[in-house]
This record gives structure tokens, sequence and C-alpha cells, in this order.
């Protein structure tokens, strides 16, 4: 059964008001997800880009005063050491705002690219991002955000950041038809962080 977005009108205040404080202070690329039924522990996510560290604080700094003079605050957040990738969870919305080449690396949307995206109607400069691929990506990219308080309890106990598959007693494709490649190839290897 496909589940069908909410249109912008329908969704939640507080998520509206993260979405006008973050346009107010010329966020870019702005995406909004239902992942009700992908993700299991939020209703909705918003995506967001920034041009620059010091764009990506001023971003979350608005979404988070905007909101607490409405009486909300964030029951987690991760990142704001950095502002390269800053994560904000509300309980049922999580907002994420990137430094754009930080979030083309990670790749949200393809990670929940079944969850329906909601229907924004913004203008055409607000999601062109053609002008960001000339960023520079940053030398080393932050780690993953939120694996504390953004699952439910037991969700991420398989996953371990530092598990790079090199042993086979880690990992095995049972039909050794990959080992040659993997041995082959270093770029196979996920988990080094550092961009060439």
């Amino acid at each position: 059964m496909t589940q069908s977005a909410p249109t912008r009108e329908a969704l939640p205040a507080p998520l509206k008001l993260a979405l006008e404080a973050a346009l107010d202070l010329k966020a870019l690329a702005p995406q909004i997800l239902h992942v009700t039924t992908v993700a299991g522990y939020t209703d909705f996510v918003l995506l967001l880009s920034g041009r620059s560290d010091r764009h990506v604080r001023g971003i979350t700094e608005s979404i988070v005063d905007s909101l607490r003079a409405s009486g909300r605050r964030p029951i987690g957040t991760d990142g704001l050491d950095e502002h390269l990738w800053d994560l904000l969870d509300f309980d049922d919305f999580i907002v994420h705002v990137f430094y754009h080449p930080v979030r083309e690396y990670y790749d949200l949307e393809s990670m929940w690219s079944d969850a329906p995206r909601v229907e924004l109607d913004l203008p055409a400069e607000v999601m062109d991002v053609s002008g960001l691929s000339e960023l520079t990506p940053p030398d080393v990219m932050p780690g993953h955000r939120g694996s504390e308080f953004t699952a439910f309890e037991g969700e991420l106990d398989d996953y371990d950041d530092d598990d790079d598959f090199d042993d086979d007693a880690n990992f095995d494709d049972a039909d050794d038809e990959f080992d040659e490649l993997d041995e082959a190839d270093p770029s196979n290897d996920p988990s080094p962080r550092k961009l060439p």
C-alpha cells in the first residue's frame, strides 16, 4: 500500500514554522519526507542545505529560536559543534541542516526513497542547487548523526560505525564471487570518510 504525503498546508504547525524559519535564512533545496511507515520513530524529516558552516549555523539557530518562541524545544540535537550536519529532533519531526556537499555525500533522500515527498510549491531559486556544486567538501566528512536518540531501542544494535567489513568473519558474501574484487580495489572499503 502506497502512503501519500500530506500537502504543505496540512503539515503540523511546528514543522511549517521550522520550514519558514529556514527559508527566512535562505536555506536551499528543502525537502520534507513523510517517513511514518518507513522510519517508525518520527513522522516527518525536513532536509535543508546551506552554503557554509556559518550558513548552516544561522539556519539551525533560526529554527530553534522560532520553535522555542512557540513553546517547542528539540528533545535531542547533534552536530552543533561543527555545523556541517546539524540534526534537531522535535520528536514528531526531525530537521537535518546540511552544508550542501555533506548532504550530497550522505544522500538521505535515497535512503528514504520510498518515503512520500511533501509538495512544497517553492520558487525555483529556492530549489536550485546548481551553484552549490562548486562548494569545497570538508576534508573529513562528519560521522552519522542521531543514532543515540532517533531510533527505537535496539534498532541500530547491529550497526557498528567502525566495522569496515575487511574481516571475513564479520562479513562474507558466501559465494566468494566478489572476494578478488574486494581485495584488488581499496575503493570498495566503505570505512574511510576522508575524501580524495
